[in-house]
């Protein structure tokens, strides 16, 4: 039996500070509703596009890089 190691969403800002990210980036443009990241200190990068496929989110990559340059902020930024 292979094993799986499956990350809920519930979890995922303790995770992802216990693992030191910086920064999240997801396609989920609820997620900011769903939980409280300025009480943890990680950026969330919400990519919001027509539709999520990957040509066209690779066109936000340059976005994200000058973000990424930048000293990051608490909380969420929408990548448009």
């Amino acid at each position: 039996m292979n094993c799986m190691l499956l990350l809920l969403d519930e979890n995922l800002p303790k995770k992802l500070i216990e693992n030191n990210f910086n920064a999240l980036i997801a396609y989920d443009k609820n997620l900011q509703h769903q939980q409280n990241f300025k009480k943890y200190p990680i950026t969330v990068f919400v990519l919001s596009a027509r539709v999520n496929t990957y040509p066209l989110l690779t066109k936000l990559s340059p976005q994200i890089m000058e973000c990424l340059n930048m000293p990051l902020v608490t909380g969420h930024i929408e990548i448009k």
